[in-house]
């Protein structure tokens, strides 16, 4: 997979993924530059000078920022990670992705996720943004320090997630729970549903409750992940900062 703009190509190199190759636009300078050239050396990778249009070959038409990178990139656990991962971890912390399918929005999720300490985000096989060059930039290279693992069926998961006694909570607009009354200091689950349809009802009987952000304006709803941020980040505030 190649990866483009400055941040994500530093990212890459400071992750567990092999990176074989960085390409650098050859009229680049800056400090972020200069420090993908010092991770290069460091890590002995191939490290390549060229036109700003010849980049562009590598990954189409958008803004590289001069720098891109060929990475090995496999970031899905095995089931048997997985559900190793969960039943080892303390009050597992845990996103589940119902078809989000924008990459902006899915970037931008796994930068929040990565932040707050999200143990694992869980994403369907099919109807899912894929985890690409697109998601790498957008997330600022969170991407690469995110833990993963895919399912061809979300609904078996959740059933096993309860049996391991992980609370589920389904994210709606206007129905259930506010957030701040709910009680995230167990295991939990955090349901994401896509913007238009939201969580789906196959996936509702699944959950142990619905939450919701209190909303005062005029405006109908925040985007997923606006929501996504606000909902983790009530998590960190009862796990970490509850009194």
């Amino acid at each position: 997979m190649y990866v483009y703009g400055r941040q994500p190509v530093l990212e890459a190199l400071h992750s567990k993924y092999r990176v074989k190759s960085v390409f650098l636009a050859k009229e680049s300078t800056g400090r972020a530059i200069g420090l993908i050239e010092r991770a290069c050396r460091n890590k002995q990778i191939r490290l390549i000078k060229k036109t700003k249009n010849d980049l562009q070959k590598y990954v189409g038409p958008v803004v590289h920022q001069g720098a891109v990178a060929e990475i090995e990139f496999q970031p899905f656990l095995t089931d048997e990670s997985f559900h190793k991962l969960v039943e080892e971890i303390e009050n597992p912390f845990l996103l589940v992705l119902d078809h989000i399918q924008d990459t902006h929005n899915m970037g931008a999720i796994l930068r929040t996720a990565e932040i707050v300490g999200v143990h694992c985000v869980i994403v369907p096989e099919k109807g899912s943004a894929p985890l690409n060059a697109t998601v790498a930039k957008t997330s600022a290279g969170a991407l690469f320090y995110n833990t993963f693992f895919q399912t061809e069926n979300l609904e078996v998961i959740l059933q096993r997630l309860t049996e391991s006694n992980i609370s589920i909570f389904a994210a709606q607009p206007h129905d259930g729970t506010i957030i701040y009354h709910a009680n995230f200091k167990q295991g939990t689950a955090i349901v994401i549903g896509s913007e238009d349809k939201g969580v789906r009802k196959n996936l509702l009987k699944y959950c142990n409750n619905s939450i919701k952000i209190p909303q005062f304006g005029k405006v109908n709803s925040l985007n997923a992940s606006v929501s996504t941020a606000v909902i983790l980040y009530e998590v960190v505030r009862q796990r970490n900062f509850a009194n």
